[in-house]
């Protein structure tokens, strides 16, 4: 068994070498408080939309590459990996909503780009784009949320309960390239978007490198037990009246959870979640579209053109 396992982290080793030319591709790298974090930049309007992905997205700016692609003709498009997320350096340090709120935020310092920015983001980093606006609302000018998690949603969910063991054995299994053989047959998260049509063979080979080097990360490890606080410390909040908000919701999510959530005697839904954060319906709009959670990998043609009427009309 140790010279299997020897033999594995060598081999694996030696793949990642070779996948390194491939990686170092991606974006480009900026220094923020420390870290480097891997970022993509793209288009050159007059305005900029940032791209910020859902919880353990193995390579957010593969993940939203047709979106960005399809949004670059008309705005500057940048996709911020987070710590410890794609190919950003991973580091042991704070994932409240405040600190990754100001790790965008200096990120974005870091490239030039000023405010005001359309944040638009996927799952849980709804969560996070409300903070920002909270803390910093002149930095802000409209949100496009994709299936975007909302505060309230923690008053029925338990969360992502990863243990230190179990961290501590997904990276035994990284490292040794246990992890890369049991993959060898091809994840579910491939098979999903090589179906979709909108990712290269390239693209690809990047997510899959991606998932055999790392399925946990610190940050990530972090960011999973601060979710609770991170939720309630929002709780009850509207988004500023002042601030057009597009929400896509998926017509799948909404159904899973209405039925997730009477299993457990609860009577909420997804779209009575996103009803409730709404302050102006004048200017904050909910559409609908068919797909799974992770809509920009089948939805993108038509996210972009909504998102670009949206704009249009509410933001000048």
């Amino acid at each position: 068994m140790i010279i299997f396992i020897i033999g594995t982290t060598i081999w694996n080793s030696v793949l990642c070498t070779k996948e390194d030319k491939l990686l170092n591709q991606v974006g480009k790298e900026v220094k923020v408080n420390g870290v480097n974090i891997r970022v993509s930049v793209i288009g050159k309007g007059e305005k900029t939309i940032v791209l910020l992905s859902g919880m353990g997205t193995p390579s957010p700016i593969i993940d939203f590459k047709p979106l960005a692609e399809k949004l670059s003709d008309s705005y500057r498009v940048v996709t911020i990996e987070y710590t410890g997320y794609g190919l950003s350096e991973d580091a042991n340090i704070d994932r409240s909503n405040k600190a990754i709120v100001e790790e965008v935020r200096e990120t974005l310092k870091e490239l030039n780009i000023k405010p005001p920015y359309i944040l638009m983001p996927h799952s849980i980093s709804g969560v996070y784009c409300m903070q920002y606006m909270k803390m910093y609302p002149n930095e802000v000018e409209a949100m496009i949320g994709i299936d975007s998690s909302v505060p309230n949603q923690g008053k029925y969910e338990e969360g992502i309960n990863i243990s230190k063991g179990l961290y501590y054995l997904a990276r035994f299994l990284d490292v040794t390239g246990l992890n890369r053989l049991s993959n060898i047959s091809g994840m579910p998260l491939l098979k999903v978007m090589k179906a979709s049509g909108s990712y290269s063979n390239e693209d690809i080979k990047i997510v899959t490198a991606l998932c055999n080097r790392k399925q946990v990360t610190r940050a990530f490890f972090n960011e999973s037990k601060a979710m609770r606080k991170n939720f309630k410390s929002l709780y009850d909040m509207k988004y500023p009246a002042d601030k057009p908000i597009l929400f896509f919701l998926s017509n799948t999510s909404c159904k899973e959870l209405k039925i997730e959530l009477n299993k457990r005697g609860h009577n909420a839904t997804w779209e009575g979640l996103h009803e409730e954060v709404i302050s102006n319906p004048d200017i904050q709009k909910i559409k609908y579209l068919d797909g799974a959670h992770y809509l920009h990998r089948t939805q993108s043609d038509k996210m972009a053109d909504m998102t670009k009427e949206f704009l249009k009309e509410y933001v000048r």
